[in-house]
């Protein structure tokens, strides 16, 4: 399986899939039979980073969804930084929705819901257009293949998109489901969902995971390391390593 996540890589990954037929669509027109690419960004940690696979996606002239929290340890909807990252992002003709961490409320639906609404509506205020599209942080079982919107709005763990067509993630740095281009569905001319997290992609260290969290906690206070450990499972604030990622 091919671990190497730099911005090069990225770009041949996508280029394979469009050479293999592979049309690129949003959560609302995306079909699980058709030969469709939902490309999925969640951004954890830096927002900067988004604008690195942002720029090879405009040269494929393909676009793509990118997540924000509305808060989170690492940044929020209203700093200067993430405005001029989400304006550019819509420039380029990507979708902006919002990343939200269910975990820190109950699992009822109606919590959810008006937690939902209030995230979404700080992140429409600070970007300027309405978000439409919702995807969880480190969703908790239940959330998985959950038909039910969420605050009116699509969400990308919804049958549709999570059993339905494939799913692959590269979660902590490590691609989960096997190589996308070898997956099941791919193999099937079948529907994906692609989900990755440009601080893994954003420079070119060749799948370094520990060296792309180090130099993100470097430019951070030290209390940081804390807050990378609830994110990725099995990072050692002392080491700075990932034993176990999730």
């Amino acid at each position: 399986m091919n671990n190497s996540f730099t911005r090069p890589a990225y770009r041949d990954l996508i280029t394979a899939f469009l050479e293999r037929g592979y049309a690129i669509h949003g959560f609302a027109t995306a079909k699980p039979k058709a030969s469709h690419l939902i490309l999925r960004h969640d951004i954890d940690f830096s927002p900067i980073d988004a604008l690195a696979l942002a720029e090879i996606e405009s040269d494929l002239s393909v676009g793509a969804s990118y997540f924000f929290h509305s808060t989170s340890p690492f940044y929020n909807a209203v700093d200067p930084e993430t405005k001029e990252v989400c304006r550019a992002l819509l420039d380029f003709g990507h979708e902006v929705g919002l990343h939200f961490d269910a975990a820190k409320f109950s699992n009822k639906l109606e919590e959810l819901d008006a937690q939902a609404t209030k995230e979404c509506q700080i992140l429409e205020d600070a970007i300027g257009v309405k978000v439409n599209v919702i995807s969880f942080h480190r969703p908790a079982t239940s959330l998985l293949g959950l038909e039910a919107p969420i605050a009116g709005r699509i969400h990308a763990y919804q049958p549709k998109f999570f059993k339905h067509m494939g799913y692959c993630s590269d979660s902590s740095g490590v691609w989960r489901f096997g190589d996308p281009l070898s997956h099941n569905a791919v193999a099937r001319q079948e529907g994906l969902q692609l989900l990755t997290h440009p601080i893994w992609w954003a420079h070119d260290d060749a799948g370094d995971r520990e060296r792309a969290i180090t130099r993100f906690v470097e430019r951070k206070p030290s209390s940081i390391k804390i807050a990378v450990k609830n994110v990725i499972s099995g990072y050692d604030p002392t080491t700075g390593q990932i034993k176990d990622g999730r």
